[in-house]
């Protein structure tokens, strides 16, 4: 039977204050898992062509583009196109390459877009695969291991100085008649030039006014600090299930949650929170997915959900925060609504 995992639309173009996310999180695979169609060419004993890829394109559209209050109303629709060719070393085994486009129909300043049409580039990861080191018997748990090294080729990367970012990533899954269950655990390790984003007072413009409480902190003749702490590593948990409804029909839930820590540590002062502690920053952020999509053929798939990124607990820190299309607060599109194709050649 044909088991189904869907996770979102490409979301390439984050805020620059959220840490970087796991290698498999920001696409929609093919409603055919990726570990199922490569065991069924393994099965198949055909040789297979070696090379291949995975082509995504999807809209996404913020809860905050229809609020009716003009002066909270945040419009948001992104198109993106996420390319991941890849290289099969065996049936089991890969090397592939993923990048993604997005371009903004709208001002949008959730993912740092400031005018119409503006098209930017994610960072690229390279990575290699293997579906399934191993089942773990009787309990028929499929375990399978990605490590991956990202390049700074977005803007966001760039403005953080990244230098690299690694990761290395387990996962387990399994299957109990129509419903997938899927458990991964990331650890990542970011490496940057400075502990603190920057930008060149060179190349800002004249448009563009530099000012900081205490004065702005020269790095170089050319640097000043931003006021951005950046990440120094992480680790995320997600969990996944999917039910196929039909042989082409299925309804999935994702959830994750990225902990991940600054380079710097910090002191309380007058000025803190009372729910503040002291230590190095801390930052956590949880997404929810909820997700139907249908298998056209065996090459093309279709998904349509809503995807949702938010904090796990409220600003004074005495609640969780609803995961799934949180559209509460919708003018700060912490929900948004997104439909994809996917085709694997």
């Amino acid at each position: 039977m044909r088991q189904v995992i869907c996770f979102s639309m490409a979301i390439v173009v984050m805020s620059a204050a959220l840490p970087t996310f796991a290698f498999d999180s920001d696409m929609a695979p093919p409603a055919i898992t990726e570990e199922e169609r490569a065991m069924k060419e393994a099965k198949s004993g055909k040789k297979i062509f070696p090379l291949g890829a995975t082509v995504s394109f999807g809209q996404s559209v913020g809860g905050g583009t229809f609020v009716a209050d003009p002066n909270v109303r945040r419009p948001y629709y992104d198109m993106s196109l996420v390319l991941a060719p890849f290289f099969r070393i065996t049936p089991l085994m890969r090397v592939l390459l993923k990048v993604g486009i997005t371009q903004s129909v709208v001002e949008n300043y959730d993912s740092v877009v400031t005018r119409k049409y503006r098209t930017l580039l994610s960072d690229t990861a390279i990575a290699f695969k293997h579906m399934r080191l191993y089942q773990i018997p009787k309990l028929k748990i499929n375990i399978g291991a990605t490590a991956s090294a990202t390049l700074p080729t977005s803007l966001q990367s760039q403005y953080r100085d990244l230098i690299v970012s690694g990761a290395g990533a387990l996962s387990f899954t399994r299957v109990v008649g129509p419903v997938y269950m899927g458990y991964s655990v990331t650890m990542f390790k970011n490496f940057n030039r400075y502990h603190v984003a920057t930008m060149n007072i060179n190349k800002v413009g004249e448009h563009v006014v530099l000012s900081h409480f205490n004065g702005n902190s020269q790095l170089t003749s050319d640097l000043v600090t931003a006021g951005t702490a950046n990440v120094s590593f992480g680790v995320v948990n997600t969990g996944v299930v999917s039910w196929n409804i039909t042989g082409k029909l299925s309804l999935a839930a994702q959830f994750e949650i990225n902990n991940s820590w600054t380079y710097d540590s910090f002191e309380k002062d007058d000025l803190s929170s009372e729910h503040a502690v002291s230590g190095r920053g801390q930052r956590d952020v949880m997404r929810g997915i909820l997700d139907v999509s249908y298998q056209f053929t065996t090459m093309f798939s279709a998904s349509i959900g809503t995807d949702t990124l938010i904090a796990p607990k409220t600003a004074d820190n005495d609640a969780f925060i609803f995961p799934f299309a949180n559209f509460s607060k919708n003018y700060r599109n912490n929900s948004s609504v997104y439909l994809a194709f996917t085709g694997v050649f």
